[in-house]
């Protein structure tokens, strides 16, 4: 309850009031001048609340929605489909352990708990997908919702549901009876306040969430549309030198292609892209750690699972929303997932299949509805904005039914390694890299949705339908027993080509480096290695700087005592980053320039950035660099002086990370209350600890076939503000090691029950339905 005193009338009166009473307090000699001084207070706090009375009255309504809602030790639950009484009990952290009797009854107890613990999140993601969000947000959400709406991933859903093979739709049934139990017994705080309840969770809306993952990882439209357009602007040489896996040095006569200006912005320098790090290796039993790296946010993305049935025990993250287990163990195998970055999407002129425009109607709180219009070329979504003045339609695998298949959580009763390949050669859905392994043996596997792209083809080429599970690449047991992967080029691409924009391996190099350089594997080594702060990324730049400035240069100084880290109380490591993103701008700008005449709004989004810029760099060419430029040394010493100009502060003061709630943009005086504060975080986008503003790691496991050693997220299990559980995990994730973390309490236990037949119409015929 301690949360509530962040509510800014709490804040103020607060530190009015108590300003008065120890005031008063210190002239009690002088009855008359305490007595004035109680007075201004009182007045003070009157002339406050007069004047914010209207804001005070929406701040009244959170508190209510708040403690109506506040979590509670449920007692006994009806959940009508149960077949059998299903225990649960809150353990450390908040996390939910479910023992039942069967699998779909565990499934069942999972989407109570799920419901229960993030129902506005659930209701918000399906809402947010479906186009549907300004129904109950107001006018604030229908950009979303008309972009959600032309994306057309709630038609998808429908159509990938209505193609679900009978068991993934078992599956979804009971977690939707689960969420529907949760939604009737308790009503979430954000549903209080904005006055509305949410209708019943379906099959498809799990089905929703499934696109939505894949949509956040795999949708790559504007990696494409820059490609498409470096390729017109510029000869096939200097677009093969500047574009992701291109040639390692500068193509003759590249001076030419020089624009004579800088374009501000054009080069979209470190863009967060949904990732991980994932890898396994051998201890006294074989070990796996996971890092998955999303947008950070309250609730987190993520949730802790922990469910038993006879035979198994399954641990690990979920994603809220859907069963589907994406890293953990089952007790005989343990698996982890890194996004593909797949090369799932491309642009086809527009017209091929004919264009068709409908209207549709967005609801919106408040006010009148909005249309909209969604204009298709067969299934495929026309985008609004032409690329390079021509219409294009945009084919994405994720509109295919096979997308939403769902067969990856067949995992959770695999036994061994090659029951695990089995399930995912057999299964759609998502693109993701896996990783496996059993006690004895490990893989490292492509899997989902993958366009068959023959090796060496264009990458305009259209696709020749899909991969089977057995042409997707995959490495199984390496001799060494370590498999990283980290959003890099891991897998082959010699016969099929699955990638687009790689990730430049910054992060895969260095795990691989770690862990062979140890001469044991242990649980604790991989937990410090998830929070290994290395930036290697930036080494090449430290030593062009360090060239480049005199010795008497308290810069040079600096920048040689670095110790190669984004450790938080480093200032060199905040001079190499604004020198990196300074170069960037003024060696690669010009060349992208003529970019623009073709496209008014480009920006070149590439990872691999570093590969080009570092080549003209160390090519010592100064009709390579801008005008004017007759030094390469001194070039790079003018970029440096400009950026210490600016006094770059230590990195901490430069990278603050905290989480917001969704509902803090309806409501901004309450983002104290809802959210945690930034606060200093060590390491970058490149390092193996990854924590920027609004992106990190979403969850860190490390596990065995056998169990799950270590779990942290950067918040906690609960989505409710005045729950122990709320935000009790942040500490820990914010922190390096070794470190202490206090636990909540814990102890909550009840049990869910099947709806008694006396209660059932029709008795026991119903009962069994």
């Amino acid at each position: 309850m301690r949360r509530l005193l962040l509510l800014p009338t709490a804040r103020v009166v607060g530190a009015v009031s108590a300003a008065t009473v120890a005031l008063a307090g210190g002239l009690l000699a002088w009855p008359w001048a305490s007595a004035a001084v109680l007075a201004a207070g009182a007045a003070a706090v009157t002339g406050y609340a007069h004047r914010n009375r209207g804001r005070i009255a929406v701040e009244r309504r959170m508190v209510r929605a708040l403690r109506d809602s506040a979590p509670r030790c449920p007692g006994d639950v009806e959940v009508p489909t149960l077949t059998a009484p299903v225990r649960v009990e809150s353990g450390a952290g908040g996390v939910t352990r479910i023992t039942a009797r069967t699998y779909p009854d565990a499934i069942r107890a999972l989407g109570h708990a799920m419901g229960r613990d993030r129902g506005f999140q659930l209701d918000l993601m399906r809402r947010t997908a479906g186009g549907r969000l300004a129904e109950v947000w107001g006018r604030a959400a229908v950009t979303s919702d008309t972009e959600y709406r032309r994306l057309g991933l709630a038609a998808a859903a429908r159509t990938a549901t209505e193609q679900l093979a009978a068991s993934e739709r078992e599956l979804l049934t009971a977690f939707a009876d689960g969420v529907n139990a949760a939604f009737v017994q308790a009503l979430p705080f954000e549903c209080r306040f904005l006055s509305y309840r949410p209708g019943p969770w379906r099959v498809e809306d799990s089905v929703l969430i499934s696109l939505v993952l894949f949509h956040s990882l795999s949708w790559n439209e504007q990696a494409k549309r820059a490609e498409a357009v470096v390729r017109r602007a510029l000869p096939a040489p200097v677009a093969d030198f500047l574009l992701p896996g291109g040639t390692p040095a500068p193509p003759a006569g590249l001076a030419r292609h020089r624009g004579a200006a800088e374009v501000p912005g054009i080069v979209a320098l470190d863009r967060a892209v949904a990732g991980s790090n994932c890898w396994t290796a051998n201890g006294d039993e074989p070990l796996l750690a996971c890092d998955l790296h999303l947008g950070l946010g309250l609730p987190n993305v993520l949730y802790e699972v922990d469910l038993a049935w006879p035979g198994t025990r399954v641990r690990g993250l979920a994603s809220p929303g859907l069963p589907v287990v994406l890293t953990g163990t089952n007790g005989r195998i343990a698996w982890g997932v890194t996004n593909l970055t797949a090369d799932v999407l491309d642009l086809v002129p527009a017209g091929q299949d004919g264009l068709r425009t409908r209207t549709e109607r967005i609801r919106v709180r408040g006010r009148e509805p909005v249309t909209v219009d969604i204009t298709t070329d067969g299934t495929m979504p026309v985008s609004q904005t032409p690329l390079c003045g021509e219409k294009v339609a945009v084919r994405w695998t994720g509109h295919d039914p096979r997308a939403g298949d769902l067969r990856f959580h067949r995992l959770a009763h695999a036994a061994d390694l090659d029951e695990a390949v089995t399930v995912l050669d057999g299964a759609h859905g998502v693109a993701l890299n896996v990783l496996v392994t059993d006690r004895e043996r490990r893989a490292h596997l492509a899997t989902g949705l993958l366009p068959r792209r023959p090796a060496g083809t264009s990458r305009t080429a259209p696709s020749d339908g899909h991969l089977t599970g057995p042409e997707r690449p995959r490495i199984v047991d390496p001799p060494d027993g370590i498999l990283v992967s980290a959003n890099d080029a891991a897998l082959s691409e010699d016969e099929f080509r699955i990638g687009l924009d790689l990730d430049p391996g910054h992060r895969a190099r260095r795990i691989r480096t770690v862990l062979g350089a140890a001469e044991r594997h242990d649980a604790d080594g991989m937990h410090a290695l998830q929070h290994d702060i290395t930036a290697e990324l930036y080494l090449p730049y430290r030593d062009l700087a360090v060239a480049a400035l005199p010795p008497t240069d308290p810069v040079r100084a600096l920048l040689e005592g670095w110790d190669g880290t984004a450790a938080t109380d480093s200032r060199a490591f905040g001079v190499l980053v604004r020198l990196r993103e300074a170069l960037a701008q003024r060696v690669l700008a010009p060349y992208l320039a003529v970019c623009r005449e073709h496209e008014p709004a480009f920006r070149f989004p590439f990872r691999d950035l570093d590969r080009p810029l570092l080549a003209i760099l160390h090519a010592r060419d100064c009709a390579l660099l801008p005008a004017g430029t007759t030094d390469v040394d001194g070039f790079v010493a003018d970029c440096l002086r400009a950026v210490a100009r600016e006094r770059p502060a230590k990195w901490g003061r430069l990278n603050r990370v905290g989480l917001g709630h969704p509902l803090a943009a309806l409501a901004p005086w309450a983002s104290a209350l809802l959210g945690i504060r930034p606060r200093p975080q060590a390491g970058m986008l490149h390092s193996v600890r990854t924590a920027v503003p609004g992106f990190g790691a979403a969850g860190r496991v490390v596990v065995t076939a056998g169990d799950l050693v270590t779990a942290e997220l950067p918040a906690g299990q609960s989505g409710h503000p005045l729950s122990p559980h709320y935000a009790d995990r942040h500490v820990r994730w914010a922190s390096l090691p070794p470190y202490r973390v206090r636990t909540a309490p814990t102890g909550c236990g009840y049990d869910l029950h099947p709806r008694r037949t006396a209660d059932v119409p029709g008795g026991e015929g119903d009962e069994s339905r």
